[in-house]
């Protein structure tokens, strides 16, 4: 059975990249591409899934196949010139349709149509022909705004009053929340959210009010990817007679329409996600200063590492290399030398004013061939930055909100603790941590670069004293010569840079 696996994101160049990991692959006459950013669709509603070819020459009388989890049978399969029906999922038939209008030209669409919460998730769609077969992966995220929220009310024996607040629905997930028209937010006393047979979640979340001077109280309930909530409020201070007829419905809808652009979900989690620490907490973190070096053995044979193994560039061509199990061969990424298994590490990484990049620690034992799902569970703790913004990717992506782009970043690893913070170095604060982390096994530095170009990734010295420096010594005898994937480079003053 053949298994797709998706990575958290797929920015830049890399998608050329991944067409290129096997060294012994000869050059492909055509590469398949998808859109980069992950596909909002709402539930009910149709929506496509486009791949097409670079260049463009037609797909006509190739094979084309959308498929998730297993090659085969897939989504839907399209083969001398229709569909074939005996290799397609039960759950699919009859909901979908290829858009062909222009395959031609090299473009064709997967149409889904009356979504469902079960669509949610990573398709590949597959071009083949005669001389070569190609593949790209595209992610659908899927969202449902519920119904409007409903209030009841309970006078206790005590004379308290119990607010309870249902609503059906929704998807992902909601975030519910008491509230008094000034922001002032209460803690439910209790709640639940759980998914109907269509994967739904139905919202019920109750409180207590024993302050009587308290007059209007409201349960809120939003949906985080869509940006959008609905809001309903009560009067409390009405005689307890008429608190029933007092009910006022003042549905808020944050944003309206049927489709809301990615760009306003950013603008939510950005608010959401602001952290401040004060710099004290970084000059700490860096009295554990520790040189780290690249590992030339890790590096995929796009990137290009600097002779003292401090700097790291994407190239478009690609090197050939022995084989090696240790080396990245779809993401474009490069290991520190040194591992670290116990203590306290912090190094910098000049990022200049590269678009793109990701830095952070892994397990020493992470995958590293084939796509690989960037996240804490399989060993990743990282964050990235691309066209979209600043990201940490945690199990669910975290979109950063930084004040300024950092042109130089610190990261910090407790190994005891279990805990891995970001910072950046133009004042000290603090970008993101992961927490409560049970690490196992060694830990190394993480470098990737998600396009080409000639700024690298420098790792910069650290003026502080601390402790006993962790040296890693570069090997020049496996020095390579790699070739850059999706990444930020440093700009001008790049430290501790030897010309490549």
């Amino acid at each position: 059975m053949w298994m797709a696996v998706f990575p958290n994101s797929l920015p830049g160049c890399l998608l050329t990249l991944m067409l290129l990991r096997l060294p012994t692959l000869d050059a492909a006459p055509f590469e398949v591409l998808g859109p980069l950013e992950p596909i909002l669709a709402l539930v009910g509603e149709d929506s496509e899934l486009p791949c097409y070819l670079s260049p463009s020459v037609s797909a006509e009388h190739m094979e084309l196949r959308w498929f998730r989890n297993t090659f085969s049978p897939a989504v839907l399969v399209y083969q001398d010139g229709q569909e074939q029906e005996g290799e397609q999922m039960p759950e699919y038939q009859g909901r979908v349709t290829l858009v062909t209008d222009n395959i031609t030209a090299g473009h064709a669409a997967l149409r889904i149509h009356g979504i469902r919460a079960f669509d949610e998730g990573v398709y590949g769609c597959s071009f083949k022909d005669d001389q070569a077969h190609r593949e790209a992966f595209l992610q659908l995220r899927v969202a449902a705004l519920g119904s409007d929220p409903h209030i009841s009310v309970e006078v206790q024996d005590s004379g308290e009053i119990r607010l309870e607040c249902t609503s059906v629905g929704w998807y992902p997930e909601p975030q519910v929340q008491w509230r008094t028209p000034a922001g002032e937010k209460f803690l439910s006393t209790s709640e639940s959210r759980s998914p109907d047979q269509e994967g739904l979640f139905t919202v019920a979340t109750s409180m207590i009010i024993r302050d009587t001077s308290l007059e209007t109280v409201s349960c809120c309930i939003r949906n985080l990817l869509l940006g959008q909530q609905k809001e309903v409020g009560i009067s409390t201070s009405a005689p307890s007679d008429a608190i029933w007829s007092s009910l006022m419905v003042a549905v808020l809808m944050g944003l309206t329409g049927v489709f809301v652009t990615w760009q306003l979900y950013r603008k939510y989690v950005k608010k959401k996600t602001k952290n401040e620490t004060s710099p004290i907490e970084w000059k700490l973190a860096r009295s554990h200063a520790v040189d780290v070096t690249l590992d030339p053995g890790t590096a995929h044979p796009h990137l290009i590492l600097s002779e003292d193994s401090k700097s790291v560039r994407l190239e478009d061509s690609r090197q050939k290399l022995s084989e090696n199990p240790d080396r990245f061969d779809s993401w474009p990424c490069v290991l520190g030398k040194k591992p670290f298994t116990s203590g306290r590490y912090y190094w910098e990484v000049e990022v200049g004013d590269r678009t793109d990049w990701l830095l952070g620690v892994c397990r020493e034992d992470v995958m590293k061939k084939g796509f690989i799902l960037m996240s804490p569970k399989n060993g990743f703790w990282v964050v990235e930055l691309s066209e979209k913004g600043y990201w940490a990717l945690a199990p669910l992506r975290v979109l950063l909100s930084l004040p300024e782009a950092p042109h130089q970043i610190g990261i910090f690893v407790d190994y005891e603790s279990g805990a891995v913070s970001f910072y950046s170095v133009n004042d000290g604060s603090h970008i993101y941590s992961f927490t409560k982390v049970s690490f196992s096994g060694p830990l190394r530095p993480i470098f990737c670069l998600w396009s080409c170009d000639k700024k690298p990734l420098t790792i910069c010295p650290v003026a502080v004293d601390g402790p006993a420096e962790v040296t890693v010594v570069p090997d020049a005898q496996t020095h390579q010569r790699l070739l850059p994937p999706m990444g930020e480079d440093s700009g001008s003053g790049v430290t501790n840079n030897q010309p490549f």
